[in-house]
């Protein structure tokens, strides 16, 4: 299968980019033939198009070299399909700022190239606006699961945002493929199962007791493990998410899995995209775990039954 009608998603339908614009692309060892797709279709639609590779950084939200962080300014758009995610980094925010908009699909694989990342946008869009519009009115979200999870969450609506892939407005940002209503976690209470996970630790048991990880129960060793008991910010509730793509699915890859219509997700680590001033953790991760099969209440309106999208009906 061609990888141009993926690079064509991208430009066209999530970024649409115009022919007066400087597109910078992004790239620190992920497959070379994205790269390749994604500049092929630049040369017709971008006025001048740049690559810039550079070495893989260590984890997911450390920030780039200088250079580049410099050219993410000065783009009129950058699209960053790199292994270790820009996505809260301070680079991106910088440059968000400066007017660029931002796309950044990390770890993309072909499987979520000729697949989710192909969504229908402006579905995904009403599907998403839907979910903020009900979180406007929402004050506790509380979330259960046949793992055991059982999780209630303080949020407040001005720290969330609508994740619909339609990248069009200037210092807009997005992650592809993209399918989310996310925001900070003001406040959270119980238990979380860790059904899926960004890095190795699924299966193990949270205590979360004002917005932080108090108890750890799992196998020892593990990157949540030794996150938790070396990297203090790694405790915080930083975000949740509400995945609203409905071609998206559990693949074992965060990058989609967190987009799946009846699906849920909590972040341990930075909520710098979130919260400003003295309620922001910067941490250098931002990590996300998936419930499987939730049932969701938002107040007392149940929106997922066990993996069902009931507000849809």
């Amino acid at each position: 299968m061609t990888l141009r009608e993926g690079a064509e998603t991208i430009v066209k339908q999530c970024l649409n980019v115009q022919r007066d614009e400087h597109v910078l692309v992004l790239n620190d060892s992920n497959d070379q033939e994205f790269i390749d797709a994604l500049m092929d279709v630049l040369e017709e639609e971008a006025g001048l198009a740049l690559l810039k590779e550079y070495e893989e950084p260590e984890n997911h939200g450390d920030e780039p070299p200088e250079e580049v962080a410099q050219a993410m300014k000065d783009a009129d758009v950058v699209i960053a399909p790199t292994m270790k995610s820009l996505s809260h980094t301070d680079a991106r925010r910088e440059a968000g700022a400066c007017g660029s908009r931002i796309a950044t699909l990390p770890t993309i694989d072909r499987e979520i190239w000729n697949g989710a990342l192909q969504a229908d946008y402006e579905e995904v869009r009403k599907i998403s606006e839907k979910v903020y519009s009900m979180l406007e009115d929402t004050e506790v979200v509380r979330i259960e699961t046949p793992s055991g999870t059982e999780l209630e969450l303080n949020i407040e609506i001005d720290t969330f945002h609508t994740d619909t892939g339609l990248i069009h407005e200037e210092g807009a940002f997005g992650n592809l493929p993209a399918g989310e209503s996310d925001g900070a976690s003001v406040n959270a209470n119980g238990t979380l199962m860790v059904d899926h996970f960004v890095v190795s630790g699924e299966g193990a048991r949270l205590e979360i007791q004002d917005n932080e990880v108090v108890a750890y129960q799992g196998e020892e060793g593990t990157d949540l493990e030794e996150g938790l008991s070396e990297i203090q910010c790694v405790k915080n509730v930083a975000e949740f998410g509400f995945g609203t793509n409905p071609e998206a699915s559990l693949i074992g890859n965060i990058l989609e899995d967190e987009k799946v219509l009846g699906t849920v997700h909590i972040a341990l680590g930075d909520n710098s995209s979130y919260m400003d001033g003295s309620r922001a953790v910067n941490c250098k991760v931002h990590w996300d775990a998936v419930c499987e099969e939730p049932t969701v209440w938002f107040d007392d309106e149940k929106v997922l039954d066990s993996g069902e999208p009931v507000f849809l009906e």
